[in-house]
């Protein structure tokens, strides 16, 4: 008989970096609208930087992502 305990197997190393991707990319994204406001550029050259750091940080929350849901999977 079972003790009641399931036994899910679990990739650890999948899991904690995908959290740590997640957490690097909020960090990054309240970094950044922390730093914008100092920063003297351009409006054009304001909107770029900005776009290419939501792209980070989509792409960073999203690799995070998909690693917890391998590693809880695998």
């Amino acid at each position: 008989m079972p003790s009641g305990l399931v036994w899910l197997p679990v990739n650890v190393e999948l899991v904690v970096f995908g959290a740590v991707s997640i957490a690097a990319g909020f960090a990054l994204a309240y970094l950044s609208r922390h730093l914008y406001p100092r920063l003297e550029l351009a409006d054009d050259a304001l909107d770029s930087v900005r776009l290419l750091t939501t792209l980070i940080v989509t792409l960073l929350a999203l690799a995070g992502l998909g690693l917890v849901v391998i590693g809880l999977t695998w």
